[in-house]
């Protein structure tokens, strides 16, 4: 558990190097992305700026590209965008498909929503990439 933890800090501040323009710029051999924008919306209890207070992540994990998982921070308004990182490299955005979805709290702050949504298989929650409307991730405490 401690282990998968420290893989996920490590995923973030590789991600946070990424969007923050710090990573490979022009040359990212990174897989192919495209930008992935949505919105995490509490349906009862809970509150969205708590969550961001806390630094919340959203993760999308590829079903169609198994390993393959993009990342992003999720705003005071619940908005969020994610980046992919790979062994190859680094992109914005998430790689078309099908993704399970997940929020990434720190041990202390889980509580805050459900123990489902933070983990793929449990959360039920799916999108396709490219969506054809606004993706809203519906979560509730």
């Amino acid at each position: 558990m401690r282990l998968s933890r420290f893989l996920n800090g490590v995923l973030f501040l590789l991600l946070a190097n990424v969007l923050c323009g710090c990573g490979n710029s022009g040359g990212s051999k990174g897989p192919k992305t495209v930008p992935v924008r949505g919105n995490v919306v509490f349906t009862k209890g809970g509150d969205v700026k708590t969550l961001a207070s806390r630094q919340a992540r959203i993760e999308f994990q590829s079903l169609d590209q198994p390993g393959v998982r993009a990342m992003g921070m999720i705003g005071d308004d619940g908005v969020f965008e994610v980046a992919t990182v790979a062994e190859s490299g680094s992109s914005i955005g998430a790689v078309e498909g099908k993704h399970q979805v997940r929020l990434l709290l720190d041990e202390r702050d889980e509580r805050l929503v459900a123990p489902q949504f933070l983990d793929f298989q449990k959360s039920g929650i799916t999108v396709t990439v490219p969506s054809d409307h606004p993706i809203e991730i519906q979560v509730w405490r």
